[in-house]
């Protein structure tokens, strides 16, 4: 089971705390609640709002969430019934520090760096997952999730191991990702799945240099994609999707 995909509309989403207006707005029109992220100082600040490096989902009803802003997000998510768990290990401001709840899930696989994954979140996983050790430790940044078993990524050596296992992997150029503070962003780190086959970008997807190819990879895949009307095309941390109890 991926956490990640949805077989009918979410009722929320978490989302960064810097996400746009305009977002939001879109959000609203399409009637989802939201939940903004908490600025976690323990990041390096381009990061500070990702939802994916604070949170995971390890199934529709359990989330594991970074200890010290438990209290926060077992009080916003409380509403819809989830089960919140606190992480066990403190996250970093460096590098592989801060990619502890950073992990990629495609079927029963999950995908996270060796040693640097939070004990309680990889005990749950591997109760009904198998982990699969690779070297990128922003695995789940890396990874936009389109159905239980199908990636677009820009990491050839995850496009490589996400092949091997027999899952389809859609390989995009690197690059050309906004992601202010950095050089670049990660595509999973653009969007999430909000429904059946559908997909919802913090920011605009024909401001991205690989539109094309990224539009006909969704088209082939009869995925349905939402993005605001803003001036680019941003990393704000995957988008999480709550079903909601």
């Amino acid at each position: 089971m991926n956490p990640f995909i949805f077989k009918e509309r979410v009722k929320a989403v978490i989302i960064s705390y810097k996400s746009s207006q305009q977002f939001k707005n879109l959000l609203n029109d399409l009637k989802i609640d939201y939940i903004e992220t908490i600025k976690c100082k323990d990041l390096d600040i381009p990061v500070d709002d990702h939802p994916d490096m604070v949170i995971h989902p390890v199934d529709y009803n359990s989330f594991v969430v970074y200890n010290k802003y438990y209290d926060y997000y077992i009080n916003k998510l409380k509403k819809y019934n989830i089960n919140v768990i606190k992480s066990k290990s403190m996250l970093s401001l460096k590098y592989p520090k801060d990619i502890l709840l950073n992990v990629s899930r495609l079927n029963n696989y999950y995908f996270y760096k060796k040693d640097f994954i939070d004990e309680n979140l990889k005990d749950l996983l591997d109760k009904e997952n198998t982990g699969i050790m690779v070297n990128q430790g922003y695995s789940k940044c890396s990874s936009m999730i389109i159905k239980e078993n199908t990636v677009i990524t820009s990491d050839i050596k995850l496009h490589k191991k996400f092949s091997s296992l027999g899952l389809k992997s859609y390989l995009l150029p690197p690059n050309f990702i906004d992601l202010p503070g950095y050089n670049t962003g990660f595509i999973g780190g653009t969007c999430g799945s909000i429904g059946k086959d559908e997909i919802i970008f913090y920011g605009n997807i024909k401001k991205y240099k690989y539109y094309e190819e990224l539009r006909k990879i969704l088209e082939k895949e009869k995925i349905n994609y939402y993005y605001p009307n803003v001036d680019t095309f941003i990393d704000r941390g995957s988008i999480i999707g709550i079903l909601g109890g």
